[in-house]
């Protein structure tokens, strides 16, 4: 089975419904979001920006609004669709490319700063993606990763999931979950991280692969952010934590 042709498919089919963000585009989430991004890099300096996974363009538009060059790249046609209108909405220009994670249509050393959201957990070779991330980068260029435990396999993890999808079946709210698992259950075992998903396990894939200075930040301040907008159900249920993943080539 062709795992990328998979994953590309189903989120061609999400691309119309897909929200970046507990609120897709809120000012307020933004915000939050900034905040972070411009603590851990230096102010005042314009930075050739590479999304890798860009989807919806969250990120993307993100750093372009904070005054930076950005390219967002990925393997779906509709979710880069979707990038292109949030784009044209907003008034922000980004160059957008179709193309893959693991094998980057760009030259070497070319960008400051690697993005990614929500990418590495589904991905065939997240060791080939970060290799070719690095290459892109410029010496002393950084990476940013976010990313989040989703399907984390401990039991207590199982049984809030289970009861979250019953609680979106009680609500008719599961068809996507049903959806994504016809899609991505019989890829899963090919994807190292759909499970294994941790910051120790990030960060150490950073590490194997050269950079240096590596950090995690758990985005406190984004899980508040997210947890006072989530509906009673959702807090209760919906543990899953985020995290971001900093490292710096030599």
């Amino acid at each position: 089975m062709d795992c990328k042709k998979v994953i590309a498919n189903y989120w061609n089919f999400r691309s119309s419904t897909y929200k970046n963000g507990v609120n897709g585009f809120d000012e307020e989430e933004r915000t939050v979001w900034k905040q972070i991004f411009e603590n851990s890099l230096d102010s005042g300096k314009r930075l050739k920006v590479l999304d890798v996974g860009t989807g919806t363009g969250f990120l993307a538009l993100l750093f372009a609004e904070m005054g930076h060059e950005v390219t967002g790249i990925d393997i779906s046609a509709g979710m880069l669709e979707k990038a292109r209108n949030n784009s044209d909405n907003m008034g922000i220009e980004i160059d957008l490319f179709h193309g893959d994670a693991e094998n980057l249509p760009f030259e070497d050393g070319h960008f400051d700063l690697v993005v990614s959201k929500y990418l590495l957990w589904t991905l065939p070779e997240p060791s080939c993606a970060i290799r070719e991330w690095k290459r892109v980068l410029k010496p002393e260029g950084m990476i940013f990763a976010i990313d989040g435990n989703w399907f984390d396999p401990r039991p207590d993890k199982r049984i809030k999931r289970r009861l979250s999808e019953f609680a979106a079946r009680f609500a008719k709210k599961n068809q996507y979950n049903l959806i994504f698992k016809d899609c991505y259950g019989p890829i899963r075992n090919s994807l190292p991280f759909y499970e294994k998903m941790s910051p120790e396990n990030a960060s150490l894939l950073f590490s194997e692969t050269g950079f240096v200075n590596t950090a995690i930040n758990p985005l406190r301040e984004v899980q508040e952010f997210q947890k006072n907008r989530h509906s009673f159900s959702q807090r209760l249920l919906g543990d899953n934590s985020i995290f971001l993943i900093s490292g710096q080539k030599k």
